[in-house]
């Protein structure tokens, strides 16, 4: 499932307490600066979700914390702590705070979209699907395509395939056929053993003249479960000489030892 990434507005501040007091040019003082809670609590949201972006997960947990005790009904916030716990797989307390950030900001169309993935890893098929709908009925929604390649995923690990075809479908109707739609599609249909069909989607990927070491590790694995041993090499090679540190290639190394 593709989480959606945080867009952070605020920035840095050098400090989070205000001077005591402050004097002019001709030494007369004047009031300290009033302490703001909103700003301190997006510093501290941006220094929680760039530690847990490192896995520096206790001063990501911690700066989280602290926005929270800033601004208790933030629902950037509290989506920041939510995406916290989806992270470190506490998803119940992931869900708990997606629930409370959608009841803060129903119109959010990233936390519905960000819920229902969780809720697609807990197994909990219908419920994701009513939140990836809720997502996309929001007319502001832009991330419309992430939205249904991941409505399509769920749906096929529900056994749904008819459901699943369907999403992919208006996934790269919204893309005009990306080429990480069009692997994600790829990458389901082999899963499924639907063999011919990934390979006409990895046809079409095929046309887009960047490659990836996604798309070159499911050639191997379409070419390896239809035992055309050469093609599977060919890609191998490829995708060894490409991206040799990629996840994908470990994993072709580890296949063909």
């Amino acid at each position: 499932m593709r989480l959606l990434q945080f867009v952070l507005s605020a920035t840095l501040l050098l400090s989070l307490t205000a001077c005591v007091s402050q004097r002019t040019v001709d030494g007369k003082e004047t009031p300290a600066q009033q302490f703001n809670a909103q700003e301190a609590a997006a510093t501290r949201l941006a220094l929680g979700l760039e530690y847990l972006q490192t896995g520096n997960y206790p001063q990501a947990r911690l700066n989280l914390e602290r926005a929270r005790d800033y601004t208790p009904n933030n629902p950037s916030v509290i989506t920041g702590l939510a995406f916290y716990y989806q992270q470190v797989k506490e998803y119940q307390t992931a869900e708990q705070y997606y629930r409370e950030a959608i009841r803060l900001q129903p119109n959010n169309g990233d936390t519905h979209n960000n819920l229902g993935a969780l809720l697609c890893t807990m197994g909990k098929y219908q419920e994701a699907d009513q939140h990836f709908q809720a997502a996309l009925a929001l007319p502001e929604y832009v991330k419309v395509a992430t939205t249904y390649e991941n409505a399509a995923r769920c749906a096929a690990k529900a056994g749904n395939l008819q459901k699943s075809d369907s999403y992919f479908q208006r996934a790269m109707n919204h893309t005009q056929g990306s080429s990480a739609v069009l692997e994600s599609y790829a990458a389901a249909l082999i899963e499924q053993q639907r063999l011919q069909e990934a390979a006409e989607v990895l046809k079409r990927r095929a046309e887009f003249p960047q490659l990836s070491a996604e798309y070159l590790w499911l050639e191997t694995e379409l070419a390896r479960q239809q035992n055309d041993t050469a093609r599977q090499r060919s890609y191998g090679e490829l995708l060894l000489l490409r991206f040799p540190d990629s996840r994908q290639a470990r994993a072709y190394e580890a296949r063909t030892q």
